[in-house]
């Protein structure tokens, strides 16, 4: 199955397709669960007002391209900057997989739908390198955060990551940086002005994020535990194939890996750290996750371990949905 999609060829969206819905089968016997917190910002709200209400056969259809969409335009992105030896249709066959694989990544969430900003955020940053006149790009990148964390609260846990891009990707200028974090900062400048000028100013706390630490791993089931054991093998072949290949990237690749691999880091604390929707919350770190657990599948040459990644994954997703 692996050596599909380590060809180039364009039937290969087909197979990405059919993949899809292969590993999502069980939501054509039950829809997908719409999961939001109304108080994670305007995109739950939009999610529990205007799409819960929707028909299960829309559910499943916008399920689907949700995650499709999101799997090619990270897939594009990669191959458009060489962030591999070989262009293929791994990165969005790996996210296809995990998202299938975790039982809290395969519902229609908010942090699910967040990817498709995450996603949005990386092409603007993985950008930076060559531009002759960042400073409009950059505030575009503070602008777009700025405007995320409205809808989703735990994007926030970004700010870090654009923060580091810039530093690792353009030479040091306190112009620029203050460009970004104007940018950042513009949209909660507008909000605050609303709510003072209509003598509500107190309510501007409830748009600022909130941080909550607490254990979401508490008396966890057996099918998470599977998921997470498949994972956490997958993401050790990935970084040890990942390792070995970083000689041959060149400097500006090498950066964006960095970039990623904070982002990976940081992300795997969200839970912890924005834990009003528990493991659901985890779905932000599918973009960096996928890309490094991209490796175990891409680096060999021989599809032994692929193959066994691929099966394991499999394993547990038939478990999670006919035990």
């Amino acid at each position: 199955m692996v050596f599909l999609f380590r060809d180039r060829s364009d039937i290969n969206l087909l197979f990405i397709v059919l993949l899809s819905v292969a590993l999502h089968f069980h939501v054509w016997q039950h829809p997908p669960l719409v999961i939001a917190n109304e108080s994670d910002g305007l995109l739950a709200y939009f999610l529990l007002h205007y799409i819960k209400p929707l028909p299960p056969l829309v559910l499943i259809i916008l399920f689907q391209v949700i995650i499709l969409s999101q799997a090619i335009r990270l897939n594009v992105l990669l191959s458009q900057l060489r962030m591999f030896q070989q262009i293929s249709y791994l990165p969005a066959f790996t996210y296809i997989i995990l998202t299938a694989l975790f039982p809290y990544w395969d519902v229609i969430s908010s942090g699910l739908v967040a990817n498709s900003l995450i996603i949005w955020i990386l092409v603007k940053l993985l950008r930076l390198y060559d531009q002759k006149q960042p400073q409009t790009i950059e505030f575009n990148i503070g602008l777009i955060v700025g405007c995320s964390i409205l809808l989703y609260e735990p994007i926030a846990i970004l700010i870090p990551v654009v923060l580091f891009a810039l530093t690792i990707i353009r030479p040091f200028k306190l112009t620029e940086w203050l460009v970004l974090l104007m940018g950042i900062t513009v949209p909660f400048y507008f909000i605050f002005a609303y709510v003072f000028l209509t003598n509500q100013a107190p309510e501007f706390r409830h748009f600022l994020p909130k941080l909550d630490w607490k254990n979401p791993l508490v008396r966890p089931e057996l099918n998470v535990i599977l998921a997470l054991f498949v994972i956490g093998v997958q993401l050790i072949a990935g970084i040890i194939f990942w390792q070995q290949q970083q000689t041959r990237f060149v400097i500006q690749v090498r950066k964006y890996w960095g970039v990623l691999l904070l982002m990976l880091l940081l992300t795997l604390f969200q839970p912890v750290i924005f834990s009003v929707q528990a493991l659901y919350a985890s779905a932000v770190v599918l973009t960096p996750l996928s890309c490094f657990i991209c490796f175990g599948f891409a680096g060999p040459k021989r599809l032994l371990v692929p193959n066994l990644l691929f099966w394991m994954a499999i394993a547990v997703i038939v478990y999670n949905h006919l035990a």
